[in-house]
């Protein structure tokens, strides 16, 4: 007989990594993850960005090869006070179709939103009402001025601070950050 860890239900407030057809849900604010050495993507909840209405839902996806930056962002912050997540650290995306990779600086964040599909830098993958299943693609990393495939990424692990400012008030509340360790199998 098999026995089962219960898990607690997934939430909106959860971030999922995803690979091979499997999801990984993160519930927790801090957490570790074993990837392969391939393609993956992030998952997450968030609703539509309407800059016609200065309502600017987005995620911000921050990642390093140093797990000190971590220790840069905490609850209760204000977005303004966090390197990586002030004003004028959005990184340039292609056009609509987002960033081709994931790019580890300890300076600047990856700003993902999405609109519709003429206007966004995330896929969608449903919608529930108000609220949209997204999806953040991550095809091969960027660091020390260098492309890596996913299958050769150099590193034995990355970090990630994931952040959407749910109540948009500028402030990092209870269950707006993941800090997450991703290591590769």
């Amino acid at each position: 007989m098999k026995t089962y860890e219960a898990r607690p239900k997934m939430t909106t407030t959860d971030l999922i990594v995803f690979q091979d057809g499997k999801e990984t849900v993160v519930h927790k604010p801090i957490e570790t993850v074993k990837i392969g050495k391939k393609e993956f993507s992030l998952r997450f909840f968030n609703k539509r960005y309407d800059p016609e209405n200065k309502i600017l839902h987005t995620a911000r996806i921050a990642a390093f090869k140093d797990p000190s930056q971590l220790d840069k962002v905490n609850v209760g912050m204000s977005m303004s006070d966090v390197p990586y997540f002030s004003g004028g650290t959005g990184l340039a995306a292609n056009s609509n179709i987002g960033y081709d990779k994931l790019r580890l600086r300890n300076d600047a964040h990856h700003y993902t939103y999405y609109t519709n599909e003429d206007r966004k830098r995330l896929n969608l993958l449903e919608e529930n009402g108000e609220l949209l299943k997204l999806e953040f693609d991550i095809l091969a990393l960027y660091y020390n001025d260098t492309d890596y495939k996913m299958s050769d990424p150099q590193l034995k692990a990355f970090y990630i601070a994931f952040l959407i400012d749910r109540n948009l008030n500028g402030i990092i509340d209870k269950g707006e950050l993941k800090k997450l360790t991703l290591k590769f199998k």
